[in-house]
Order: C-alpha cells, then sequence, then structure tokens
C-alpha cells in the first residue's frame, strides 16, 4: 500500500514558442492560438484551495469508505509486473484496513496510532507507532490534511476529464523522502478516490484503482482498524 501514488506533463500549450518571424502569419495559425489561450484558462479557472478543503471535509468525517481495490506493481530493475487484490476500508480521519487476498493473504491495519502488518504464512508481524514511521505519518493522514503548502512537498492540482489530479513530489531538500513520486486521482462529483500512482525510492511503479460501494458507510467499531497478535507468532519492529 504504501502505495497510496507521476507528475502529470505540462499541456503541450506551454512548450518554448517558435521564434519570433520563423513561419508566416496566416489564419491557419489562429486555430492553435485560440486553443492555447482557452487551455491556459482552463488551467487558471483550477481553484485549489477549494478543491483541497473539499477532499480534506470528506476524508475527516466519522465515516467509513469500503471498496476492493487491484495493485499493480511493476519492479525497475527486472522490468516484472506483478498484481494483487483485496479489500480496503478507510475511515476518517486516519484509520484504514488492507486485507491482501491474491497472490497471498497479508494484512496491513492501522488506528491511527499503531501500524500492524501481518503475513500469515510467515506467522510474522510487523508493527510500530504511527508517530515513529514518516511513510505511516504521511500516507494514514494525507486524505484529510491535503493543503496547498503541505509541509516537505511541491503540490500540483489539475483536472481534465471529469476528474481531479493531486499530484506530489518531495522537496529537493529532502533528505528522507518517502517516495519519488505521488499522484492521486479523484472523482470529480463524488471526490472518491479512483486510483494511486507511486513511484517509490527504488523506482518502482505501484498503481492502485479503487472501486468503491456507493456511498459512505456509518462508522465502524474501533476492533476493526486493530489488531489481535497472533499466539506464537514472530514480532519485528516496522521500518523507523
Amino acid at each position: 500500500m504504501i502505495g497510496l501514488g507521476s507528475l502529470l506533463l505540462v499541456s503541450s500549450v506551454m512548450a518554448e514558442p517558435v521564434a519570433k518571424n520563423s513561419l508566416p502569419v496566416t489564419k491557419t495559425t489562429l486555430p492553435a492560438k485560440v486553443e492555447a489561450v482557452k487551455a491556459v484558462k482552463a488551467m487558471e479557472k483550477i481553484d485549489t484551495k477549494k478543491i483541497l478543503a473539499r477532499i480534506r471535509e470528506q476524508y475527516r468525517k466519522e465515516q467509513a469508505f469500503t471498496g476492493r481495490f487491484t495493485q499493480q506493481t511493476t519492479y525497475t530493475d527486472t522490468n516484472e509486473t506483478t498484481l494483487s487484490l483485496g479489500l480496503i476500508w478507510i475511515q476518517g480521519p486516519d484509520k484504514m484496513r488492507w486485507e491482501y487476498q491474491l497472490p497471498e493473504k497479508q494484512l496491513l491495519v492501522s488506528d491511527g496510532r499503531t501500524l500492524w502488518y501481518h503475513t500469515p504464512d510467515l506467522n510474522q508481524v510487523m508493527t510500530g507507532s504511527v508517530k515513529d514511521i514518516k511513510e505511516a505519518r504521511i500516507i494514514i493522514n494525507l486524505l484529510s490534511e491535503l493543503k496547498e503548502q503541505l509541509q516537505g512537498f511541491n503540490l500540483v492540482v489539475t483536472k481534465e476529464n471529469q476528474q481531479i489530479a493531486v499530484a506530489l513530489s518531495p522537496l529537493a531538500g529532502d533528505q528522507t523522502p518517502p517516495f519519488q513520486s505521488l499522484e492521486m486521482i479523484f472523482s470529480e462529483s463524488s471526490l472518491a478516490l479512483v486510483e494511486t500512482r507511486m513511484v517509490d525510492l527504488f523506482a518502482n511503479k505501484i498503481v492502485i484503482t479503487y472501486k468503491w460501494k456507493s456511498g459512505p458507510d456509518p462508522a465502524l467499531p474501533l476492533s476493526h482498524f486493530t489488531f489481535v497478535l497472533p499466539a506464537g507468532c514472530d514480532i519485528m519492529p516496522l521500518g523507523q
């Protein structure tokens, strides 16, 4: 997960302009100029502050979003791609539960304070405090804390085809970034998270698509976002 995911390319109308007088000015150049102006104006109409405020409000509420996810991971060193399927629950502002079902069962769950990662086949649990794990702090709280001046990141919001894209990239001076880039795609109408695209620190590409049940559910009991250690399991600290 921590595949919650490539920065958008700048529109071609922002490419380097043609040198003055390098082409004759004819009527055929006008449509392109008009389209370029329209595109720039469309970009200017995006109210980043308002969009991010709507997303924060949506994911701060004490309500649960339930669905299925498909995760596609492409490893840069081998160019191999693996596919994982499972169930997901997100409850504002900081609770989550990911149940990986295929190709093997795994569980990633957090109550907002503690994070557990259980691998049944190994009878192993990795656990740690959210406040002590940078990646966990950022991703678990990200949806409820999105804002223009997000500490440590450049943030860009774009809108196209009834979807909102929020792209994050760590600032150049960050010595311990959690990832190289992360892009989150939301439905413009419902603000449902449609897809995340992440490039991790090893340049692996992690794309997760989501299929949610219609609308949010009432808040789930806290027990759904906690974990009881199985008897005899190995307990290891989650990366600091």
